[in-house]
C-alpha cells in the first residue's frame, strides 16, 4: 500500500490539509480491508501503525509527526463522512467507473471516496483542488492516477455541473 513511486517528487512539507487526506486514505485503506472496523477502530489502527513506524511510512516520505501537523477538523470530517455515506460514495464511483469497485485497488478506491466524498459535501473547496488533491495521493501511494482523474471528473460534473461547466479563471 504505501510503495513510493520513483518518478512521484518528494516533498518535505506537506500541507496540513494534503496530510489530513493522506491519514484518512489509510484509513479508508483499512476499512476496505476490514470493513468490520468503525472510525474509533480505525483511528486505533493509525495510531498504533504510527507509533510502530520509527522515522518515515514505508516508501513514502511521510512520518508518524505528520499526523498532528494533518488538519485534523479536515480529517474528521473526510473520514466521518465517508464512512457515514460510503453506499452513495460508492454508488456514485460505480455509475463512473469502467470496471467494478472489487476490482480497483483499494489505495484508488481509497482515494476515489475521499474525492467522490469532497465533491458531494464539501461545496467551499474547487473541484479541481479536489481532482488534484486525488491525483497526487495517488502518484504518492498506487498508480492508477489516470484512472483516478477519470471518475472523479465524471463525478465532479454530475455532483457540480454548474462549477466544471464555468470557464477556467
Amino acid at each position: 500500500m504505501t510503495e513510493h513511486k520513483e518518478g512521484h517528487r518528494k516533498s518535505a512539507a506537506h500541507s496540513a490539509r494534503h496530510l489530513a487526506r493522506v491519514f484518512v486514505m489509510l484509513g479508508l485503506y483499512q476499512w476496505l480491508a476490514d470493513p468490520s472496523q468503525d472510525y474509533a477502530g480505525i483511528e486505533a489502527h493509525l495510531s498504533s501503525l504510527l507509533h510502530d513506524e520509527e522515522e518515515q511510512l514505508e516508501g513514502s516520505d511521510i512520518r508518524p509527526t505528520d499526523f498532528e501537523k494533518a488538519d485534523r477538523e479536515l480529517f474528521t470530517k473526510l473520514l466521518a463522512g465517508v464512512l457515514d455515506r460510503h453506499a452513495e460514495v460508492a454508488d456514485a464511483i460505480a455509475r463512473h467507473a469502467d470496471r467494478e469497485l472489487s476490482r480497483i485497488s483499494l489505495v484508488e478506491r481509497a482515494v476515489l471516496m475521499i474525492g467522490t466524498y469532497e465533491l458531494m459535501a464539501c461545496p467551499e473547496t474547487p473541484w479541481r483542488v479536489i481532482l488534484n488533491e486525488s491525483i497526487e495521493l495517488v502518484k504518492q501511494f498506487g498508480s492508477g492516477y489516470r484512472f483516478t482523474n477519470a471518475v472523479l471528473e465524471l463525478v465532479a460534473r454530475e455532483v457540480r455541473p454548474e462549477e466544471t461547466a464555468a470557464p477556467r479563471a
